[in-house]
């Protein structure tokens, strides 16, 4: 524990005073989130939302997962970029004795570009530029204690030419579960939690260090409480409804803009229908000076080995969303799908 206090001591040492973050690269720090499920809850990202996309969510969280997974993401337009997609793709495995492992795949794509101005007329970049992100993730649960995890970043950058560069950061996460109440009828967990993104506050440099573009040094900071009721009598399956609440701080170490405050919820139904909403507010580096906006979304998830064949541990899991671009752009929908096989 001395030695776990003296690490995170070096890492705020080195991430606290420059002010050096100028929104390098916003499209994939502040753009869409590969979960249809955070961006629908206030796009909160410490707290146990989402498990899976770790590349941008707490990799503390990935040991809560169980079993194999398989999962994929996809979202566009991002505001001017008229064809723009994100494509996120990834794979996990949690073993209850050493911990759990995920490998998270992002590509950006600008598309064949259509801008379109607040005033004027449309027009065309002919070339496309792409961001890749590759991420290898650690998470592992101390019992009675708390949840950890790590990320290895590679970031690279096509720029439409031939030549793609690359550099690489890491980010690390807390989260620890308070089981409030737990009997036959009700559970109440409360959640806290915490991540730090760019942990050596590094930079992305295509000529020399002199010219790099910082990554941003993210910190987050985040609060959770979870309900579920059951009534055996009524649904044996599973519980009946369930209630989330969660809020969420955001601040950079690395520069006076990227503040931000969200709060989101969700209401679920037999483990199966989840509705969910949420707000956040964000200062911005724009004329603006903030962004901000009302979320919701919904979910549905089948356990197969629930409702329909015993002895098959697949869980499906679907969630969705469309959502208003804030200021005058078109909506855009992001939806994500998982398969989680259970192994013993």
């Amino acid at each position: 524990m001395k030695k776990l206090i003296i690490f995170l001591s070096f890492v705020l040492a080195n991430s606290i005073f420059a002010q050096n973050y100028n929104d390098f690269a916003r499209e994939i720090f502040f753009g869409r989130l590969p979960g249809a499920k955070t961006e629908a809850m206030g796009r909160i990202l410490t707290l146990n939302f989402d498990p899976y996309f770790v590349s941008q969510s707490n990799p503390a969280n990935l040991v809560s997962t169980k079993g194999a997974a398989v999962f994929y993401s996809n979202s566009s337009p991002f505001y001017g970029y008229t064809d723009a997609t994100y494509n996120y793709a990834g794979v996990s495995y949690n073993n209850p004795t050493i911990g759990a492992f995920a490998f998270n795949f992002l590509v950006f794509n600008t598309g064949s570009t259509i801008f379109i101005p607040q005033w004027g007329e449309p027009f065309t970049v002919p070339f496309e530029e792409k961001r890749y992100i590759y991420t290898l993730t650690y998470s592992y649960k101390i019992q009675n204690w708390f949840s950890f995890g790590v990320n290895a970043n590679l970031f690279v950058a096509d720029f439409g030419t031939d030549e793609t560069f690359s550099d690489t950061f890491f980010e690390i996460g807390l989260s620890r579960n308070f089981s409030v109440i737990q009997n036959s009828e009700l559970k109440d967990e409360l959640t806290i939690a915490t991540q730090l993104k760019n942990i050596f506050n590094q930079s992305f440099s295509t000529v020399d260090q002199a010219q790099a573009d910082a990554f941003p040094s993210i910190f987050r900071i985040g609060v959770s409480n979870s309900i579920e009721y059951t009534d055996t009598d009524v649904f044996e399956k599973s519980y009946l409804f369930g209630f989330t609440i969660g809020l969420e701080y955001q601040d950079l170490l690395n520069s006076g803009k990227r503040t931000a405050y969200k709060v989101g919820g969700e209401l679920s139904f037999l483990d199966i229908i989840f509705l969910r909403s949420g707000y956040y507010n964000e200062t911005t580096y724009s004329s603006e000076g903030e962004l901000g906006d009302f979320t919701y979304g919904f979910g549905l998830k089948l356990d197969f080995e629930k409702y329909i064949t015993n002895n098959f541990p697949l869980v499906l899991i679907f969630d969705f969303v469309t959502l208003e671009q804030p200021s005058y752009w078109d909506n855009f929908t992001t939806f994500t799908l998982i398969a989680i096989y259970g192994i013993d």
